[in-house]
């Protein structure tokens, strides 16, 4: 697949989930995080309910390693699957710590049912799907991350050490962070056929169910 087609195909997929991602940036409970305003409690709740979902991300990389004989794309999906262990779950081991809960009490979290139907639904997409559509419907979760990270600290500048989520915010900001996100969209455009690119980017399929689950889990997740 030629550059152009990959950016193309990203652009679009892009485009399609637009409305959704547009609103997440004007949300109540993002823009609080942003700030610093955000109340504790609801910040908690939070990261124990991301941590649990982390960890059923991971797994959908790990059936994404299953969905292809190439070494290059299996090594590429088991990096991305021990990533999301071990990078981000640093982030929210740090937060137990200053919550003063264990990591255990952290993993025994409920899930509540928008992270519950949120998580099914890739799961469901992860076992019965083919890679392009899986890879579709995880792609958002990095990407948004990515786009609500640097576009905060651009409006609001670098949080400083007073910030109460500033490791948050910094976390999601950073280059390293950038570059998991350009590894999920190089691997979702070096699987995708010219041919998938209008069933995929449609509404209502897992794109923009996976962009429109994203903030419904967390942003949302106290509703």
């Amino acid at each position: 697949m030629t550059t152009s087609l990959t950016t193309t195909f990203c652009d679009r997929l892009r485009e399609a989930a637009r409305p959704i991602w547009d609103s997440q940036l004007k949300h109540p409970f993002v823009k609080a995080l942003a700030d610093g305003t955000l109340p504790r409690d609801v910040f908690e709740f939070y990261i124990r309910q991301d941590a649990r979902f982390l960890d059923e991300l991971s797994k959908t990389f790990a059936y994404a390693v299953t969905k292809t004989g190439d070494h290059a794309e299996m090594r590429r999906f088991g990096e991305l699957s021990l990533h999301t262990l071990e990078v981000e779950q640093a982030l929210h081991q740090e937060f137990a710590r200053k919550f003063g809960v264990t990591v255990d009490e952290m993993q025994r979290t409920p899930m509540a049912p928008t992270n519950y139907a949120y998580t099914r639904h890739l799961l469901s997409i992860a076992a019965t799907g083919s890679l392009a559509a899986l890879l579709t419907s995880i792609l958002p979760c990095a990407w948004i991350y990515a786009e609500v990270g640097t576009h905060f600290t651009r409006v609001l500048g670098a949080p400083g050490p007073e910030h109460p989520y500033g490791e948050w915010l910094s976390t999601y900001a950073s280059p390293d962070f950038a570059a998991t996100d350009g590894l999920a969209q190089r691997a979702m455009a070096g699987v995708s056929a010219p041919a998938s690119i209008t069933a995929i980017v449609n509404p209502g399929t897992p794109g923009t169910r996976g962009s429109d689950g994203e903030p419904w889990y967390t942003w949302r997740t106290r509703n």
